[in-house]
């Protein structure tokens, strides 16, 4: 007798799932961090390139981290696995930007920074993982 596909990411019933462009999570918490993220970076990315204080390399950073953290919300929304990658790049970019900034680092920023960039990371790599 042959066994039927398991199928990733913990998905029940008798075939496998087809869609492995998805993320690896519940659809709720998806939706939810998708309209999270698309809320944030627009009303950030907005705020960045508007603001008159803040000019130079590290508003450019910023403004374009937080319109990819924007776009990490609308491939969230869609299913898409890549919107890992984007977050990936949100999270490396804020740490460059932290450093390029003229004032002291805000540390906790930082270190959100560092943590959702790992954390992407650690998504990625698992994903590697279980198609093997």
């Amino acid at each position: 007798m042959s066994q039927p596909a398991s199928s990733s990411y913990g998905s029940s019933g008798g075939a496998p799932d087809g869609s492995l462009d998805g993320l690896p999570i519940s659809g709720a918490l998806r939706i939810v961090m998708g309209a999270g993220f698309l809320a944030v970076g627009l009303y950030q990315g907005v705020g960045i390139m508007t603001a008159g204080d803040m000019v130079g390399l590290e508003a450019i950073i910023d403004g374009i981290g937080f319109f990819l953290l924007a776009g990490t919300g609308a491939t969230m929304l869609m299913d898409r696995f890549y919107s890992l990658w984007l977050l990936l790049l949100w999270g490396l970019l804020g740490v460059v930007g932290s450093f390029l900034g003229e004032g002291n680092v805000a540390l906790p920023s930082l270190f959100a920074k560092i943590m959702v960039s790992l954390v992407a990371l650690v998504a990625i790599l698992q994903r590697g993982a279980a198609k093997s």
